[in-house]
């Protein structure tokens, strides 16, 4: 079809309205008429419209025109009848423009007078301007996830807009994470066309900031199976989710995420896990992985590895199982040893020290039995578990002897305690003895300790004692170390008294023994600490708010895991009594009042009797003094008779009596 040819518009506009409609019509070809399209509000000219976006129509023939005589036609198609046109140069496309695609722009034009009008379109495209989609989701305190779902615009350029943030060439349907400032509850979302920045629309949504879990969560159990991890989880919060990380060099790296749940989460599995490693459980957030909720993660908790299997010790009369292990973790608080016995749930057998040894001898075992053993080590509150390891019970020559260490406990009975040689207590049979000053045994028993009560102590002959055990097999071991406890022994002194004591017999005799004299209250309480040297010490200084001291001797060294002490010896000073045989209480000044003094005299009953027999004074306490004045009367001179009774510290009465004279 040709592109142009001339339609005659017949003037006036009557005539023009009586045009057939059946007639066809075309552009005015070679016209010189044209016309341009501006966006209404920014005054741009544009190629394409934008739906509900208002648009002027400015002749751009160069003929010198009347607007007023310039009209336009909208619609599907051009327009030829002259009723259809409009002088109204402003145009706003609909929506049902966008959504045919296109709108036709007919321009009418005057010729020269008496002339035809010339008319002249265009075929421009417009554009949907709806409000885009998005979903938005509060992950954390200060992170959403935006995912846009709309469909209109093109896909890579939505823009999101967060308080003051902006963020361009945003693409859809897949979720994006943004930071949001501190105070900002709404997001928008403006979708753009490529090449088109006024085909354009936005949409806003608020939302309500995201809480972060209430408390840290905590990894409680770590337990390796094979080339599995089995974990425990506690104070998982609803509504979160997390993630399990292993450390690596520089970081941490997730190899297990999206676990949810509310409190505690047991027995979740890792398969084929990083082994050896050191885990923890850290907060993601609502939105997923890796994305912080502003609360840190758990603990550390490090992989335990049996290695050898489990290996018994070289002999065969022991009875003995030897365990060690390593672990990663630097810092653990406590080893738990867990053993199970054909037809016995496990139990704990021992609790040990993480900074000890990695080691542990069960001397427990019963010949011929087959036993599983676990590891597991403690960091707070979470536990890390070993793989497990069987081993058979197996004898061998007789078990080493025990280490025995003997002191007295406060109520003056020898205690003794036997251990191996790296300290661990002795729990399996163990026959303890005295072997002087008289030979007896004391018990066998299934426990590291036992108590004797010697009689008649002496510095110069303390009592030895001696321990053997028995294993499971039955074998016996030699003599442990002869123990001696320490036997004090004092000589008391006008004003203090003079110490001796025996030495300590130890587990080790090489090592030297420090002595310190420790002074204690009635009520078993340390008074002070006295470091001496030698076997001896004379102390003029006692106390002088207490008239009975007790003492002992504290030892340390020789072997010793923690100290060893004496009995314990009382030295008693009895009170005293400073009374006047007279005293004035003319108000000189002098003698005015009579007093109780004395030392250690903290509670009493001080009475003063006339020479009738009655009671006129009555004192428990030293700041309670007579004047002479009886029932508010001036003294009268003359002797009176006075009692004292009080208790000594002990609990033993003392009681004097005597007479005072009232004087002028």
């Amino acid at each position: 079809m040709k592109n142009f040819y001339r339609l005659f518009v017949l003037l006036p506009a009557l005539l023009l309205a009586t045009l057939a409609p059946a007639q066809t019509c075309e552009n005015t070809p070679n016209s010189g008429a044209d016309f341009k399209i501006v966006d209404a509000s920014s005054g741009t000219e544009i190629s394409t419209l934008c739906a509900d976006r208002e648009i002027r129509l400015i002749d751009n023939s160069g003929r010198q025109l009347d607007p007023s005589v310039v009209r336009y036609a909208t619609g599907a198609a051009i327009t030829c009848t002259g009723s259809d046109f409009s002088t109204n140069a402003l145009y706003t496309p609909s929506a049902a423009d966008a959504t045919r695609g296109f709108v036709v722009i007919t321009q009418n034009t005057p010729q020269a007078v008496g002339a035809s009008g010339i008319i002249f379109s265009k075929r421009l495209e417009v554009k949907a301007s709806p409000a885009p989609t998005f979903t938005l989701t509060s992950c954390s305190a200060d992170v959403v996830q935006v995912t846009i779902t709309d469909q209109a615009y093109t896909a890579n350029l939505y823009t999101v807009k967060i308080g003051n943030n902006v963020f361009p060439n945003v693409d859809r349907s897949q979720p994006r994470t943004f930071s949001v400032p501190a105070g900002v509850t709404a997001v928008t979302v403006t979708g753009n066309y490529a090449g088109n920045n006024q085909c354009s629309n936005s949409s806003t949504q608020n939302f309500t900031p995201a809480a972060a879990p209430s408390s840290r969560p905590i990894l409680t159990k770590l337990e390796v199976r094979d080339k599995n991890i089995v974990f425990d989880f506690d104070n998982i919060q609803p509504g979160f989710q997390y993630e399990v990380q292993v450390a690596e060099p520089g970081g941490f790296r997730t190899v297990a995420s999206r676990i949810s749940g509310n409190g505690i989460v047991r027995d979740y599995t890792v398969l084929n896990a990083p082994l050896p490693g050191c885990y923890r459980i850290l907060p993601s957030s609502a939105c997923g992985t890796g994305l912080t909720t502003g609360l840190p993660a758990s603990p550390l908790v490090c992989s335990v590895n049996l290695f050898n299997a489990i290996s018994l010790v070289s002999t065969s009369a022991n009875g003995v199982n030897k365990l060690e292990w390593k672990t990663l973790d630097p810092v653990v608080g406590t080893f738990r040893i867990e053993r199970t016995e054909p037809g016995v749930n496990p139990t704990i057998i021992a609790t040990l020290p993480g900074n000890g040894p990695h080691e542990y001898f069960d001397n427990t075992a019963s010949c011929g039995t087959t036993y599983t053993y676990q590891v597991v080590a403690l960091v707070d509150r979470a536990a890390s578990w070993s793989n497990k390891a069987s081993v058979t019970t197996a004898a061998g020559t007789a078990p080493q002897p025990p280490r025995l260490v003997a002191g007295f406990t406060l109520s003056n009975k020898v205690e003794l305690y036997a251990t191996n040689a790296v300290g661990q207590p002795l729990p399996n049979e163990l026959t303890f003895l005295r072997a002087s000053p008289t030979a007896v045994e004391l018990g066998v028993v299934n426990a590291p300790t036992i108590s004797d009560t010697p009689e008649n102590l002496s510095v110069t002959n303390p009592p030895v004692y001696l321990a053997r055990r028995r294993d499971a097999c039955g074998s016996i071991s030699a003599d442990s170390n002869p123990a001696s406890p320490v036997v004090l022994a004092v000589d008391p002194q006008s004003e203090g008294a003079r110490f001796t004591w025996s030495p300590l017999g130890g587990p080790d005799a090489a090592i030297p023994v420090q002595y310190q004299l420790v002074r204690l209250a009635l009520n078993g309480s340390t008074i002070d600490i006295i470091p001496v040297s030698g076997l001896s010490y004379v102390d003029t200084q006692p106390p002088t708010n207490q008239s009975t001291v007790r003492y002992r001797i504290e030892a340390t060294g020789g072997g010793l895991a923690t100290a060893s002490y004496s009995n314990l010896v009382n030295v008693t000073r009895q009170p005293r009594l400073a009374m006047p045989t007279a005293f004035s209480p003319n108000g000189d000044g002098l003698n005015d009042v009579l007093e109780v003094k004395g030392r250690f005299l903290s509670t009493f009953v001080f009475v003063i009797i006339d020479r009738n027999g009655q009671e006129v004074f009555r004192g428990t306490n030293r700041t309670q003094t007579w004047d002479g004045r009886i029932n508010g009367r001036a003294p009268v001179p003359g002797a009176y008779a006075w009692r004292f009774e009080a208790l000594t510290d002990e609990g033993k009465p003392f009681v004097q009596h005597g007479a005072i004279t009232i004087v002028r």
